[in-house]
């Protein structure tokens, strides 16, 4: 089974755009990945500064090789001045498709 993921991060006030640059700027890399079968980038639409990411990879370590690349690391160092909050969900794929 894959490892799926959730990711909810919350822009502070005005700074959404900011963030949605740089959120959009690591997914060709993070595409060309080993193991990434699905690599999303979303916005609640009830709430413009949320976004959500779905993620789903080929294993837990495919997932950790992805949390140690260099455009990740970049993009987690560069953006806690933008972020009012955020949570990682790393979910057990149980039936069904992929994310």
């Amino acid at each position: 089974m894959t490892t799926p993921v959730v990711a909810i991060v919350t822009a502070k006030p005005g700074l959404e755009q900011q963030l949605e640059e740089r959120f959009r700027g690591v997914i060709a890399a993070t595409h060309a990945e080993d193991g990434c079968n699905v690599y999303q980038l979303n916005r609640d639409t009830a709430n413009p500064r949320r976004f959500v990411w779905i993620e789903d990879w080929e294993s837990q370590e495919h997932l950790d090789r992805h949390l140690a690349t260099a455009h990740i690391k970049a993009l987690f160092s560069s953006f806690a001045d933008l972020v009012e909050s955020s949570e990682v969900i790393v979910l057990e794929h149980l039936a069904g498709g992929p994310a």
